[in-house]
């Protein structure tokens, strides 16, 4: 845990004064596949427990769909990124040419949002032929 603690008056889990704002490591579990990620919280020492807000989330958000991604058989978000830019695509086209609103690339390769499957193999196929975008386009 980190050494830079930030304290917070009481832990709303035990009540004591050992809550501080420190980074943690996490084994989280999906489809049975673990992945240990440092995870910045608000975190109790002595009962452990902790409250994981916005900013936090976002710090391991894309990894952890990297690794979703990787397991259901979808592009990681770098790797949309990638692509899209080897289509000379910027996000905004990509979302006029693929549908998903204006932010549906950005969030994707945020980690935000998982890709929709169906798209993930349109741009594995583009990849491979980008000649292709033009009969889409």
């Amino acid at each position: 845990m980190d050494k830079n603690k930030i304290e917070v008056e009481h832990c709303p889990f035990c009540g004591t004064n050992s809550y501080y704002h420190q980074t943690k490591s996490m084994t989280l579990q999906y489809k049975s596949i673990p992945i240990t990620v440092k995870q910045p919280g608000f975190w109790c020492d002595n009962c452990g427990e902790g409250v994981i807000g916005g900013a936090d989330r976002k710090t391991t958000q894309k990894e952890l769909q990297a690794l979703r991604a990787e397991i259901d058989g979808l592009l990681t978000p770098d790797k949309i990124k990638k692509i899209r830019e080897k289509l000379k695509l910027t996000q905004l086209n990509a979302s006029e040419i693929f549908g998903g609103g204006v932010n549906a690339f950005s969030r994707y390769e945020r980690g935000e949002t998982p890709i929709p499957k169906p798209l993930s193999q349109l741009l594995i196929i583009l990849k491979n032929h980008p000649n292709l975008l033009e009969e889409i386009n």
